[in-house]
């Protein structure tokens, strides 16, 4: 049994995958590439200075510097992992700063504008110290120490670069369904422009591959349908055109006067009248058909007694089958089956597969109607019945395409009919909520309508 891995957990393992290789990427690009470009001894201490230090010199600027509680009580609040900031006098002693372990600075570092840079790490340039003084006011000096990435500890310009990495590694990793998505598209517009011998080849192992075996199983059930219309417009034509020949050849000689006697000329109107019969019959058969696969029929339904109806269609049809030198069987339940179907249409199908068993039954078998329940995938339903065994032998592939309706097995073409009598039986055991189905014992054959069941 194949294992199917469902497309929203491959989605989101691409997801996890991209966000683990876009954060080690960044880290990366950050540690040992991004430095170089982006780090300098002129840019990087004036970026420091202008996006950390210029709001605390600004807010010491308009304090009182005289105030060592309130100093040092701001410089608490400016706590960093980053950089250390002193205010300072002259001789380097420290008077607020967000480290107090230190207590005083070299004086020889205090001097307005006074400035370091270095890089950390040997071999590349990601880890920067920089050094500052600035004169503030009232003999007072701002001194700060910065260890960090400089210009790469903006937290924008990381996550800008993880989100960018994140969405080209989640597209690479998706790129291919995504392609195969579109090439599902591609194909369904293909078969639904007509070509039908359009397929989509099967990948992955997930919902996508569900789809392209159900676009497929579409497109070989439309090509099928086109092939049996096709066929079934050339069997319309074919059993038209040969009884509307006769027709057509004996009115030819009637009007020629191609007769001998008034005996012959009314064997050539008997001919006809049955010729013309067996048209009328057979385009009612397509009509009805017609009808009935398009659902343009309204259900007439009744509460029937099963039993009762199968006694009635032996009534009316055990002599036919006697004089074609048949046996008729008839297995009825002794319980009462109810069953809610539209009468007319239902002993349409009943008749349908009686006239198939008198047409194709080896002359002194017996066919067989019954009814009853049966179970049928673990479901009960109320099942009419009816066995017959065949002239010829029936293969595997005629018991497939019984019901198709274009289907008209050779043997049958020396039978007056339109051939569609059992497409008719399966389009109104479908309309009934039913189905038909079709099952060989050794030789005998059994054709079977199951209904759902009625109390």
């Amino acid at each position: 049994m194949k294992k199917i891995f469902k497309l929203r957990s491959e989605l989101v393992f691409s997801a996890v995958i991209s966000v683990i290789v876009s954060l080690i990427l960044a880290v990366f690009l950050r540690e040992f590439v991004l430095g170089s470009f982006l780090n300098s001894y002129n840019d990087t201490p004036e970026y420091i200075h202008k996006n950390m230090i210029t709001p605390v010199e600004r807010d010491l600027k308009n304090m009182d510097m005289n105030d060592p509680g309130e100093l040092q009580k701001y410089m608490s609040e400016e706590y960093s992992m980053t950089y250390y900031i002193f205010v300072v006098r002259k001789d380097g002693k420290v008077i607020a700063s967000n480290n107090r372990e230190i207590k005083s600075l070299d004086n020889n570092q205090i001097e307005n504008g006074k400035k370091t840079f270095e890089f950390l790490n040997a071999h590349r340039d990601n880890l920067v110290k920089i050094t500052r003084c600035d004169y503030v006011k009232d003999g007072y000096y701002l001194y700060y120490i910065y260890t960090g990435y400089g210009k790469l500890d903006n937290s924008n310009i990381v996550g800008m670069m993880a989100v960018l990495i994140f969405i080209i590694v989640f597209f690479m990793l998706i790129w291919r369904r995504i392609s195969y998505i579109s090439q599902i598209k591609s194909t369904v517009r293909s078969i639904a422009e007509g070509d039908l011998s359009k397929r989509v080849p099967l990948k992955y192992k997930n919902e996508l591959r569900e789809l392209s075996e159900d676009v497929n199983y579409m497109a070989s059930k439309i090509e099928r349908e086109e092939k049996n219309r096709n066929e079934f417009f050339t069997n319309i034509s074919h059993d038209l055109r040969t009884p509307l020949t006769t027709i057509l050849g004996y009115i030819d000689m009637i009007k020629n006067g191609k007769y001998d006697s008034e005996h012959e000329l009314n064997d050539y109107i008997d001919i006809m009248n049955r010729k013309g019969l067996y048209l009328k019959n057979m385009l009612d058969d397509f009509f009805e058909y017609s009808k009935l696969a398009s659902n343009d029929i309204i259900l007439e339904k009744q509460y029937l007694q099963l039993n009762e109806l199968a006694r009635q269609v032996t009534e009316e049809d055990e002599d036919e089958f006697i004089r074609k030198g048949l046996k008729f069987s008839l297995k009825l339940p002794q319980e009462s089956i109810g069953i809610e179907v539209d009468p007319d249409l239902f002993l349409r199908t009943v008749n349908n597969l009686l006239s198939n068993a008198l047409k194709y039954s080896k002359n002194g078998t017996t066919v067989e109607l019954k009814a009853g329940r049966e179970k049928y995938n673990d479901s009960f339903y109320s099942v009419v019945s009816v066995s017959n065994i065949p002239k010829v032998p029936i293969d595997d592939e005629d018991m497939e395409n019984f019901f198709e309706r274009s289907y008209k097995r050779d043997l049958s073409r020396k039978e007056e009919g339109s051939g569609l009598g059992l497409s008719i039986v399966k389009e109104i055991v479908k309309l009934h909520g039913g189905f038909v189905k079709v099952f060989r014992e050794n030789k005998k054959l059994t054709f079977k309508i199951f209904l759902q069941m009625k109390c």
